[in-house]
């Protein structure tokens, strides 16, 4: 992605200079400034250049020359094309460019990491009270499955502040740590807080003992989902009894 970024870049500072450089010789050829413009974009996007074949001939030399440069522009610019339109098919889709348009405006928001079952219930909950999520998970495949839901997902490591901060965690409520594994909550509970101190920070854990682990890291609430299952299985049945 930085790779294609930066060929985008180069390939159209190329062909701004390339374009002024053949429009200057072509300018000196016929001294006509939209003549001259013309012919060049042409020239550079491949058509048919120049429209009067008369123009080109041995005896005008700054025709010749702003043909050949206008070759080179013709190159970079087939290069930006391509390049971009491989992006657009191989990395993104209308929905995920639809959600990040969503993400760049989003406050107030609530995000969850990663996608599961149970993050996933949780977002349905927050969504039927109207309140935005953002989901954080590593994998593409559940990102793109969370977006074609309706939510607004990115794919990254939640441990990481970049990731936090492409989510918009500055100005979010509230973030979940809801992996299975219990150092990966600690990692993520320990970024949020680094990225946004005043965000509440609700976490999962498998583990009664690595409680104190959490609350040094600084979650606001900690959830244990198999023992809370439990016990309202073990109500239920007293209730009946």
């Amino acid at each position: 992605m930085v790779v294609l970024k930066l060929v985008h870049i180069l390939s159209i500072w190329l062909l701004l200079g390339i374009f002024a450089v053949s429009a200057a010789l072509a300018f000196l050829a016929v001294h006509n400034l939209a003549y001259a413009i013309i012919l060049s974009f042409l020239n550079i996007i491949g058509a048919t250049f120049p429209p009067s074949e008369s123009l080109v001939d041995a005896p005008n030399p700054f025709i010749l020359s702003s043909v050949a440069i206008g070759l080179v522009g013709n190159l970079a610019f087939t290069i930006l094309i391509t390049t971009i339109f491989y992006q657009l098919l191989s990395k993104t889709s209308i929905s995920e460019w639809a959600a990040r348009q969503k993400l760049s405006k989003m406050k107030s928001h609530v995000v969850i990491s990663p996608i599961n079952m149970l993050s996933m219930e949780l977002a349905k909950l927050l969504k039927s009270n109207k309140i935005p999520v953002v989901f954080i998970d590593e994998s593409r495949r559940k990102v793109r499955r969370a977006i074609h839901s309706g939510f607004v997902a990115i794919a990254g490591d939640a441990t990481n502040a970049s990731t936090l901060a492409h989510a918009r965690l500055g100005s979010a409520l509230a973030f979940f740590a809801l992996n299975d594994d219990d150092l990966k909550n600690v990692l993520a509970t320990i970024a949020a807080k680094r990225t946004n101190a005043q965000c509440s920070v609700i976490s999962r854990i498998s583990r009664m003992d690595d409680v104190p682990k959490l609350e040094r890291a600084g979650a606001r609430r900690i959830i244990l989902p198999e023992k809370a299952v439990g016990e309202e299985l073990g109500n239920y049945i007293i209730s009946k009894f």
